[in-house]
């Protein structure tokens, strides 16, 4: 790919999670949004697929946002951040692909939508490549890329799995494509545009993150200073983007396969 995904989705993650920690602002209504007329997205500008500020292609957060600002009846504005230091002076009302944990929302200073996509960490092969449904099925004799420190990482290298530590998502699938390393642990959305660009010659991706509890969780609408009504209405809005194909078909053009959340009902 021309684009490194910067850090990968575990980077984007780390800097929704810094902007999320600085100190709570006044809550901004579903009727402010409506009265200025545009609901504000916190946005990589340099991220496909998840987003980007320039080329023909957007990126499908930026994609959803739009859908999910129309649906609200008014224009997407976006903040676009690089940094941490820009998360945290941004002045956004929503982050796309929030994580959906419990437990992560008091100390993150975040509201969650209901959740709208399963994802984790998938696991992609060469095509050729038979004998593995799973992270269970990797052994020593496999060598996988992994991004430094992630949780993939840690547990594969408890499994005695001999790891090449990788700093972006897109060079890791570049390895597995020339044959350095066995299988790459990534993001389903980084491996399923890889395939989109590299059509002629895509990899084999299975949604590993299933049968490894740790490595799979569902997302949400990260909502910074939302009250009641503007949470209910994203809901109300996702509920209407998924029954109509919206989102899946978003996520196609990227070669993301959408998948059921595993509680598509959560707040």
């Amino acid at each position: 790919m021309g684009t490194h995904l910067q850090g990968g989705a575990a980077a984007l993650i780390a800097l929704f999670v810094a902007v999320l920690a600085v100190p709570a602002v006044s809550a901004r209504s579903l009727a402010a949004i409506r009265e200025r007329g545009a609901l504000s997205l916190c946005a990589h500008a340099n991220a496909l697929p998840f987003s980007s500020r320039k080329g023909e292609l957007r990126g499908f957060q930026l994609e959803l946002a739009e859908a999910l600002a129309t649906q609200l009846g008014v224009r997407l504005s976006v903040e676009w951040v690089t940094t941490r230091f820009q998360f945290a002076a941004a002045d956004c009302d929503i982050v796309l692909d929030s994580i959906a944990v419990p437990e992560a929302q008091a100390e993150r200073r975040l509201r969650l939508s209901k959740p709208y996509q399963r994802s984790g960490v998938a696991l992609a092969f060469r095509s050729e490549t038979t004998g593995v449904g799973g992270f269970g099925d990797l052994s020593p004799r496999h060598r996988v890329a992994v991004q430094v420190g992630s949780l993939a990482a840690m547990l594969l290298d408890r499994r005695g799995v001999r790891l090449s530590s990788f700093a972006y998502e897109d060079e890791m699938l570049e390895a597995v494509a020339r044959g350095e390393v066995d299988a790459a642990a990534v993001s389903p959305a980084s491996a399923g545009y890889f395939n989109v660009t590299h059509a002629e010659a895509p990899l084999r991706v299975i949604h590993a993150y299933e049968r490894e509890p740790a490595l799979a969780w569902d997302v949400a609408v990260g909502l910074r200073r939302s009250d009641d009504a503007l949470r209910a209405a994203v809901d109300a809005a996702l509920d209407r983007l998924l029954a109509d194909g919206t989102i899946r078909r978003i996520y196609a053009r990227y070669g993301i396969e959408h998948r059921r959340p595993a509680t598509p009902g959560a707040n």
